[in-house]
């Protein structure tokens, strides 16, 4: 039936064919929509009868386009339904905790002094051994700056193929490392509170670190920005280094202005002018290690990320069993404190979720 229905068709466009007075053939377009018009009024009739079988074949409705599209958008309209009714049974949405379930632990010594209790949540219980003084403890860690994994030891090593790999913290609990009985120490120096170094390359000058709070910081200057003159005195990368310092330290509260060239974009520049006072700033160690010996017990796994000092304060964990999740809120002071550590920039507070896997007893 469809190929008659066609060469029917086909058929009638011959009737386009004619002659003009000169005996010459000619010929006209057909007119698509003419030929389509018997099929698209039939197609609409047989839309409105209910199909009907026969012994041969069954007529199939042809649904329009608009049609299709009106049903598919009352679905998606649909009004949604709860987890468990569309077949989810974990939570869609994280657990808030309630400020009745947040625990401060008991107060304690870090670094020479007394610290106040820090908050925590026991999200999990868990139902193995209890961490005691004396015992190892192997953990997990991850630390969470604005709600997301910044430090883990889940992701302590990067192999081929943005793979990751974990790597236990195991370290003997009960005592403090040695390094946290020490008051902190910090060289410090007057000025402006920037590291700088010339480019021999590009012949510039330029910031390579900037301290935790300091002058430049809190003015808006940012590593990598090109310093173009210290108080009017320019072609700062033809002079000794040990020039440039005695520009940048003074006296405290004597005013220095810097103008600084910044990129913006791939190729777009912004020079600006700063006028800074001088002031007293902590130097940086370049690294951060800890020593964790004698009085603080056993520490393997220092290939992997740092882990924040609040981890080994005994209060921290107390109470913990093996299988247990901990979520320690941590302050400045007993976290990454003035000097940060990966995407957590210093004197920023953090999440730190701890998940005790094995408690090792002590020998007896």
């Amino acid at each position: 039936m469809m190929i008659s229905a066609t060469l029917s068709r086909f058929e009638r466009s011959f009737d386009h064919i004619g002659f003009d007075r000169s005996g010459r053939e000619t010929r006209a377009r057909p007119d698509i929509r003419a030929l389509n018009a018997p099929w698209r009024q039939r197609q609409s009739q047989s839309f409105d009868r209910k199909p009907q079988e026969s012994r041969h074949c069954a007529s199939i409705e042809v649904i329009p386009r608009r049609i299709i599209l009106g049903v598919g958008t009352a679905v998606l309209c649909y009004p949604t339904q709860k987890a468990s009714a569309l077949g989810f049974t974990k939570e869609l949405k994280r657990k808030e905790f309630r400020t009745e379930e947040i625990v401060i632990s008991d107060a304690f010594t870090f670094r020479g002094a007394p610290h106040e209790g820090i908050q925590f949540i026991d999200s999990t219980q868990g139902r193995g051994s209890v961490l005691e003084a004396g015992d190892t403890a192997v953990v997990h860690f991850t630390c969470r700056y604005r709600g997301l994994s910044a430090v883990s030891s889940r992701e302590a090593r990067t192999l081929g193929g943005n793979r990751t790999i974990a790597e236990p913290l195991e370290f003997k609990y009960g005592r403090l490392p040695a390094e946290f009985n020490k008051p902190l120490v910090r060289k410090s120096i007057i000025g402006i509170g920037a590291e700088v170094r010339v480019d021999p390359d590009l012949g510039e000058l330029y910031v390579v670190n900037t301290a935790f709070h300091g002058p430049a910081e809190r003015a808006g200057i940012r590593p990598n920005d090109t310093i173009i003159s210290i108080d009017g005195i320019r072609n700062l990368a033809e002079r000794p280094i040990s020039e440039i310092g005695a520009l940048l330290t003074g006296e405290s509260g004597s005013d220095i202005e810097l103008v600084i060239k910044r990129r913006v974009g791939r190729a777009d520049e912004l020079v600006e002018t700063f006028k800074l006072i001088r002031e007293e700033t902590y130097v940086l160690p370049k690294t951060r290690d800890i020593n964790i010996e004698g009085g603080g017990g056993l520490f393997i796994g220092t290939s992997g990320p740092k882990p924040p000092p609040v981890i080994f304060i005994p209060e921290a964990l107390a109470g913990m069993r093996t299988g247990g999740h901990r979520t320690i809120t941590v302050p400045p002071d007993v976290g990454y404190e003035d000097i940060g550590q990966g995407e957590i920039p210093p004197g920023a507070s953090f999440h730190l979720e701890v998940e005790l896997l094995q408690v090792k007893n002590a020998a007896p």
